[in-house]
């Protein structure tokens, strides 16, 4: 998988996927989360979108509905706000009514890119046949216990069903992976 390229202060930053995976310490058999994922394919096509050359980081604001521990790592780090620098980009959670990191659903794995210095923007939002059906609810009783306890069949089914998600965002095309709508500021 390519890597994202972005520079700050004249320096070029090469960021790769196995990298995120290891800041986000959590792997699923040895691959980064749907998190992680997710949210570094919705950067490397909003960032080839909105810059035609290598992206600037102070330049780059993302606004994501994903309020997950690793989406968040993987945004703030592309940006240059962590590990431990704050000399990056801009980074906003802007969490949809009703969800909460224990209640997810589509609309949380929904990104828009800023290039600040033009006001170009780009929405980036997963696509629904990426997850198979009832895959957020069974999320919830298989790793919160909402509103019962899974059984040992269901989670064994569920994470089947993350895997194949995982493998979703890590194998396909950007464009198999989301719809995406630029628009430019003013208009």
């Amino acid at each position: 998988m390519e890597q994202i390229i972005i520079e700050e202060k004249g320096t070029k930053k090469e960021i790769t996927i196995e990298e995120m995976a290891e800041l986000h310490e959590e792997l699923m058999e040895g691959k980064p989360r749907i998190c992680v994922s997710s949210s570094f394919r919705a950067a490397q096509l909003a960032l080839s979108k909105l810059f035609h050359a290598i992206p600037e980081r102070a330049d780059i604001k993302i606004t994501s509905s994903l309020h997950s521990r690793g989406s968040k790592q993987t945004f703030k780090y592309i940006l240059g706000i962590e590990p431990l620098s704050n000399a990056g980009g801009e980074f906003e959670l802007c969490i949809p009514e009703g969800t909460d990191v224990k209640n997810l659903m589509l609309q949380n794995y929904t990104f828009t890119f800023t290039r600040k210095s033009t006001g170009a923007a780009i929405r980036v939002q997963a696509r629904p046949e990426i997850f198979p059906e009832g895959f957020f609810e069974q999320r919830g009783i298989v790793e919160f216990g909402i509103p019962r306890e899974a059984t040992v069949e269901e989670q064994a089914r569920f994470e089947a069903r993350e895997r194949e998600v995982g493998d979703k965002f890590l194998s396909f095309s950007e464009e198999e992976l989301f719809f995406s709508e630029t628009k430019v500021e003013g208009r």
